[in-house]
C-alpha cells in the first residue's frame, strides 16, 4: 500500500501529516477505506509504504489496524528515510527483498488516498484470467477532469490501446460512456515474477512512477489489461455504487466528504453489508458476515463522477 505521498495540493490540510492520514466524515481517515476494502477482500498481508510525515498515520495504524489483521495476517509498517524523493516505484523498489520473503505470486499496489469501494478478489480473478504482466485498475472521469490522470483507451479484449498520462488535449470518450474517459484509479496487480524484473534494475536512490516512468513500456508491450471498476459487484444495497474520488485537492476532498455525508449509509449501519471500519474491534465484530454478491446497475445521477 504506498501511502507516502506529501500531498501538497492539499495544504495546508496535509502541512503536518499525509494525506491518507487526514481525518474524512464519521471519525474515518482517508486510508479507512483500502483498509476496510482490504479485510472484506480476505486478502490480509499488508505492507504500508509511508514516507512522508507519517507520525500521525503510523500511530493510527498501529492502535487500530495492526490487531485486526494480526487476526488472520498482519500489516507492517515501512517507513522510508525522510530525505529520499522515491516516487511511486521508488517506494516498492526499497522494499523489494522483504516483499520476495514471503514469496507471493501476486502483487497488488494499492493506494491509500482514495475514496471508494472495491472487493479486490475480482479484480484478482480477472487478472488471472487475463494471465498478463499486470492488470490496471480504470474508473470513467469526466472529460473535463481527464488532464488529473492518467488515460486509457482500450480493445475489446480488455488490452491497452493508448496511454496518455494527464493528457494536455481532451481524450477520445469511452464508447457506451459519452463524455468520460477511462482513467487510471492508481491500482495494479503484478504477477510477481513481471514485477521483479521491472524493478530489480533501478537505482534505489533515485526517483520512480509506475504511472510516468515504468507502465507505458509495459502498456506498448501489451503486456498490461485493464479492469473496469464499474464491473466490480458489492453485497447488499449501495447508496454510492462505483463511487471512487481521487481526493488529491482541496476541492475534490470537501467534495467528496460532502457526497458521502449525504449517503452515510453507504459507511455503516445494520444493513451495510461492505461498511468503511475505522479499526475499532468492536465495530468489525458487530458487522453482518458478507455473503452473495449482488449486481448493481448505477443510477445516472450516481456516476463515479458528477
Amino acid at each position: 500500500m504506498l501511502a507516502g505521498g506529501a500531498g501538497t495540493r492539499l495544504l495546508p490540510l496535509t502541512k503536518k501529516q499525509a494525506k491518507p492520514a487526514l481525518p474524512f466524515v464519521h471519525q474515518r481517515r482517508i486510508i479507512d477505506f483500502v483498509l476496510s476494502n482490504l479485510l472484506h477482500s480476505g486478502l490480509d498481508q499488508v505492507l504500508v509504504l509511508t514516507q512522508y510525515q507519517p507520525h500521525s498515520l503510523h500511530q493510527h495504524l498501529r492502535t487500530h489496524w495492526q490487531p485486526l489483521f494480526s487476526r488472520t495476517g498482519f500489516l507492517q509498517l515501512c517507513p522510508a528515510a525522510p530525505q529520499l524523493d522515491q516516487g511511486t516505484a521508488g517506494a516498492v523498489v526499497n522494499q523489494l527483498s522483504r516483499i520476495r520473503d514471503y514469496r507471493p505470486d501476486v502483487i497488488a499496489i494499492l493506494s491509500a488516498d482514495h475514496v471508494y469501494k472495491m472487493d479486490y478478489r475480482q479484480m484478482l480473478a480477472f487478472h488471472q484470467q487475463q494471465q498478463t504482466a499486470v492488470t490496471v485498475a480504470a474508473a470513467p472521469v469526466p472529460l473535463a477532469l481527464a488532464h488529473q490522470f492518467g488515460i486509457f483507451e482500450t480493445t475489446a479484449n480488455h488490452r491497452i490501446s493508448r496511454f496518455t498520462e494527464k493528457p494536455h488535449t481532451p481524450p477520445g470518450s469511452i464508447p457506451h460512456q459519452p463524455g468520460y474517459a477511462l482513467a487510471s484509479m492508481g491500482n495494479y496487480m503484478f504477477d510477481a515474477n513481471a514485477l521483479y524484473q521491472l524493478l530489480q534494475p533501478l537505482d534505489p536512490a533515485a526517483h520512480h512512477d509506475f504511472g510516468c516512468d515504468l507502465l507505458p513500456t509495459v502498456f506498448q508491450q501489451q503486456q498490461a489489461s485493464v479492469y473496469d471498476f464499474g464491473t466490480n459487484q458489492l453485497p447488499g444495497e449501495q447508496s454510492l455504487p462505483h463511487y471512487w474520488r481521487d481526493v488529491g485537492t482541496l476541492a475534490a476532498y470537501y467534495q467528496s466528504k460532502l457526497d458521502v455525508l449525504h449517503h452515510t449509509d453507504w459507511l455503516e449501519g445494520p444493513a451495510q453489508r461492505w461498511p468503511i471500519l475505522t479499526g475499532d474491534k468492536s465495530q468489525l465484530n458487530r458487522k453482518r458476515p458478507i455473503t452473495a454478491v449482488q449486481r448493481m446497475i448505477p443510477p445516472a445521477h450516481l456516476r463515479p463522477y458528477q
